[in-house]
């Protein structure tokens, strides 16, 4: 499966030896700034629609840090719009003092050897949604609900998708109104997501 990735550094050239590893795998490597650009205004101020977040859906992205340092860099500004949009973050790097530390989805020591993690990220529950999308099950479900009722949210192709599980002894009228109310409380939290899928039909 080949992925979008954007591919962010806090200093120029700090992931190419990452690109060029992901590129071999088959991945699709964007970069909101030219190598020969200062690092503001990035594409997406200049032109909107070169955004990377705007013009492909974007799958993970990798922040590549060279060096410790607590503050993030003039060039991590994509990483910070990633953040927002709930794209799963991969940080490679030094990870002392990483001031992005809570919000990625996966660290690592190291700048190079990144494809897995970042396949990983891609595919795996997004946490904080798959929290919000659980709790409105139960909250349909109420005091009825099954000990292992929950939700799996995860992201492909820019929409959002909702896997139940221990689903089985809702009724067809409960997973009804589950889904309605998981897809308006992701979109809260989303409202970047191109749309919302939610499967929650037993087996």
């Amino acid at each position: 499966m080949a992925l979008n990735v954007l591919l962010v550094e806090n200093e120029v050239n700090a992931g190419a030896r990452a690109a060029g590893e992901l590129r071999e795998a088959g991945h699709c490597v964007l970069a909101c700034h030219d190598e020969d650009c200062a690092a503001f205004p990035c594409r997406g101020v200049r032109e909107p629609s070169a955004c990377p977040l705007r013009s492909h859906d974007v799958d993970v992205a990798l922040l590549v840090r060279s060096g410790v340092r607590a503050q993030p860099s003039a060039r991590e500004d994509g990483a910070r719009c990633a953040v927002m949009q709930r794209i799963p973050l991969v940080v490679a790097g030094e990870p002392v003092l990483d001031p992005y530390d809570e919000f990625a989805t996966r660290t690592l020591s190291r700048t190079y050897d990144v494809v897995a993690a970042c396949e990983l990220a891609a595919t795996a529950p997004i946490d904080s949604l798959s929290r919000r999308a659980t709790a409105k099950l139960l909250e349909v479900c109420g005091a009825a609900a099954p000990p292992g009722l929950r939700a799996e949210v995860t992201r492909r192709d820019g929409r959002l998708r909702v896997r139940g599980f221990d689903t089985d002894t809702m009724t067809r009228d409960e997973r009804s109104r589950a889904a309605v109310r998981v897809a308006m409380a992701l979109r809260e939290l989303d409202p970047f997501a191109a749309g919302i899928d939610v499967a929650l039909d037993p087996g």
